[in-house]
């Protein structure tokens, strides 16, 4: 008698949480001109017409766009459906979960039914949905705009820019996705969709903006099979675009030629010690140049030539900044370029000279050692002020305190 009570109230428990499930379930609300909602074996009402998508191509972006929205709302109406089937298919199996526990056949049997309508639903409209979905692939595929015109640039194409008056900036660029290339101190210019001349127009347009007073542009497409040929250098360090370099064909590449042409180099380069990274003989060769030297007008004759495949590195300068800190007006940081010559007193006075308190016997400068100490360098402005003392040339990484006196009177 127990255990057939405590069936009975179990079965009674699943009854009552299968009528909440089913109250808390909301039924959409059928869209105007819609057909009740099909139970039992009748055909799903929605169906699709692939005809309005696919029967020809629209004559204007408004057609397409009108057929898109009806796509989308027959979507809309499938999946408002679907999630209410499976609510109802959700209840009836709880439904019939109860019956069977519970021991009543006949109530049973007739969930099962109820189970397998609703399932039978279920499947009709995923089926719907999915071709209501591949129409709507459809319809955007005919949305997308017309392939480009015949000889107008398109992302993914290199142009080779030529300036007459720079030649800086001569080089390849190619077309980012964005429809823009970027040119080395101007930035982002749009060529995407133009011809030639008009990109010719564009490049001259950006350059004479802030870069040079009169430009001679010219812009020629490279096409694939001269992209895939030729000699490729590397650009590494200090470049202000460093990338792989297309040696033009035709052209000899030296390590001098290529930095002048290929965009430049960072405020940080040191060009005494200029390096070419090649492989000989399956061995790993390092050659060093001082293009510093060779520009300056001596030793012309031992530019490197380049050759396919060697990476050409600029390295930063060891000796680039030095530090003045402590009681001066303006404590900060001096960029040092190679070749610079700076002593102390003098970057004292460059951060706007003593401020007040400031102990001018006792300045010193601290030097980094090759040991990873640093050496204290005393420096007497009041000795070198009245030519009893030299002042101190200072090397890159110094850093000149100038401390407070003790007594201010």
């Amino acid at each position: 008698m127990f255990s057939r009570l405590r069936r009975a109230g179990r079965a009674l428990l699943y009854l009552l949480a299968g009528c909440v499930a089913a109250a808390q379930s909301p039924a959409p609300a059928p869209s105007q001109g819609d057909a009740p909602i099909a139970f039992r074996g009748q055909d799903p009402v929605i169906k699709t017409d692939r005809t309005a998508v696919t029967s020809g191509d629209p004559s204007t972006i408004g057609e397409s766009q009108q057929e898109m929205d009806d796509l989308s709302n027959q979507k809309e109406t499938l999946e408002s459906e679907l999630r209410y089937a499976g609510a109802k298919l959700d209840e009836a199996r709880k439904r019939l979960d109860v019956e069977s526990m519970a021991g009543h056949a006949d109530e049973a049997d007739k969930w099962q039914q109820e189970v397998a309508d609703w399932q039978t639903r279920v499947k009709s409209l995923q089926s719907q949905l999915a071709e209501v979905n591949s129409d709507v692939q459809g319809a955007i595929q005919q949305m997308q705009p017309p392939a480009p015109q015949e000889g107008l640039i398109v992302p993914g194409d290199m142009l080779e820019i030529f300036v007459v008056e720079d030649n800086s900036f001569n080089g390849r660029y190619q077309v980012r996705r964005g429809g823009y290339m970027i040119l080395p101190a101007v930035g982002r210019i749009p060529v995407a969709g133009k011809t030639l001349s008009e990109a010719e127009g564009a490049v001259r347009t950006a350059l004479e903006s802030n870069q040079l007073q009169h430009a001679t542009v010219m812009v020629e497409k490279v096409e694939g099979s001269d992209i895939e040929t030729g000699p490729v250098i590397y650009l590494a360090g200090e470049f202000k675009n460093p990338r792989p370099y297309k040696i033009p064909p035709g052209t000899k590449a030296t390590v001098v030629s290529v930095i002048l042409s290929c965009g430049g180099v960072t405020d940080k380069a040191d060009l005494s010690r200029v390096k070419v990274m090649r492989i000989v003989k399956n061995k790993n060769v390092v050659e060093e140049e001082n293009v510093e030297k060779i520009l300056s007008g001596n030793g012309l004759s031992s530019d490197l030539t380049l050759n396919d495949g060697d990476v050409l590195m600029i390295p930063a300068g060891s000796a680039n900044a030095v530090f003045v800190t402590g009681r001066v007006e303006r404590p900060g940081t001096i960029p040092l370029k190679p070749g610079d010559k700076l002593s102390a007193y003098a970057a004292i006075l460059e951060c706007g000279g003593f401020s007040r308190f400031a102990d001018r016997k006792k300045v010193y400068v601290l030097r980094p050692s090759p040991d990873g100490t640093k050496v204290k360098i005393p420096v007497d402005i009041l000795a070198i002020d009245r030519g009893r003392a030299a002042d101190i040339p200072l090397q890159g990484d110094d850093i000149v305190i100038v401390p407070e006196k003790f007594f201010s009177f």
